[in-house]
Parts: C-alpha cells; sequence; structure tokens
C-alpha cells in the first residue's frame, strides 16, 4: 500500500473510529499532518496533469471530494460530542486544540446563560434578561481611533501595538477592518 493510499485509508479509519465512539475519538496531530500534505499532493498532481481530463486526473480530484466529505463528517461528529461536553460541564478527552479553544468558549457562555437565568428565576422576571457573551481581546496592528461600543461607552483611541479588552461587536469592526488581530486564549500545557 502507497503512502497515499495509506492517508486515505487512515482517515476513512478515524471516521470510522469516531462513528463508533461514545466521546471523541483520539485523531493524532501526526494524520492532521499527513491529510493536508496528502491532499496538497493531489492538488498539485491535478494542476500539473499532462492529459486534462484523464483517468487519473478525475480520480485524483474523486478522492479530494470524498476526503472532503469523510472530513466534514468527522468534525461535525466531534463537534456535536464537544457541544454535549460543554453542556454537561466535562472536558471532553481526546480534543484537538482547536476543539478545546470552542469548548472553553462555549462553556464561557453557558456559564453566563446560566447565571443570567438563575437571577431571573429568582426574581420570578425574565423581562430584563440580556445575554451578554465575554469580551473579546485584540492587539492593534495600526493606529485606531476612539469608537461608541454597543454598551455607550468610548473606547480608544488605539495605538499600534495597543492590547484591549472590547466587546464582541466592537471587536468584530475593528478585526473586519484589518486593524486588529485576535489574541488566542491561551494553549492547554502538553
Amino acid at each position: 500500500m502507497g503512502a497515499e493510499e495509506e492517508v486515505y485509508e487512515r482517515l476513512l479509519r478515524a471516521h470510522a473510529e469516531e462513528v463508533r465512539s461514545q466521546g471523541l475519538a483520539k485523531v493524532p496531530e501526526e494524520l492532521l499532518d499527513a491529510i493536508a500534505a496528502h491532499a496538497s499532493s493531489l492538488r498539485r498532481a491535478i494542476r500539473t496533469a499532462a492529459e486534462k481530463g484523464s483517468v487519473h486526473q478525475r480520480l485524483r480530484e474523486r478522492e479530494l471530494e470524498v476526503m472532503r466529505r469523510v472530513l466534514a463528517d468527522l468534525l461535525e461528529r466531534r463537534l456535536a460530542k464537544v457541544v454535549g461536553a460543554a453542556l454537561e460541564g466535562r472536558v471532553p478527552e481526546n480534543a484537538l486544540l482547536f476543539e478545546l479553544q470552542l469548548y472553553q468558549e462555549l462553556r464561557t457562555a453557558l456559564d453566563s446563560y446560566r447565571d443570567l437565568m438563575l437571577q431571573a428565576v429568582e426574581d420570578l422576571d425574565l423581562r430584563g434578561c440580556t445575554y451578554r457573551r465575554g469580551q473579546a481581546l485584540l492587539v492593534f496592528m495600526e493606529d485606531h481611533p476612539a469608537v461608541t461600543d454597543e454598551e455607550g461607552r468610548r473606547r480608544g483611541p488605539f495605538r499600534r501595538g495597543s492590547i484591549a479588552s472590547l466587546p464582541p461587536v466592537t471587536a468584530l469592526l475593528a478585526l473586519d477592518a484589518g486593524k486588529a488581530r485576535r489574541i488566542p486564549p491561551p494553549r492547554r500545557p502538553e
């Protein structure tokens, strides 16, 4: 079995294991690297094929398509498990780094929501409930003028290199303008 077939087969095995597993199945980081490298190799072979529309080119295109579908289904299944773990308040085992980051975001949002609901139940009054998501931590890549955030507070001006914690909508505007980058949450210990 060639290296290309091996990557494809390993992806199929990882998918099958995810289907069988109650929790998140172990996905080696090395497999993620191998999938990316194999897909890149297939794309390059398709672009440089001597005979456009040949059987070999169509087979490579089909393999890419199948790999995309299998990977998409694998990730959807993992997403459902991460969301379930967040709802139950348990850290998912075998989570990939981006899944742990999502889990933390979900936990923060769910905790805020539950606090809001507990207060509403205590007061027996849902009329004043306003859900507020956590702040976003940004670093400004260039100078940015002061803005009024969604809470009506004046923020800034921001100098290049400034770090600010902003409400989500305000942060999104700075990100969309290309003036800032989000600072990711700390990495999990290895």
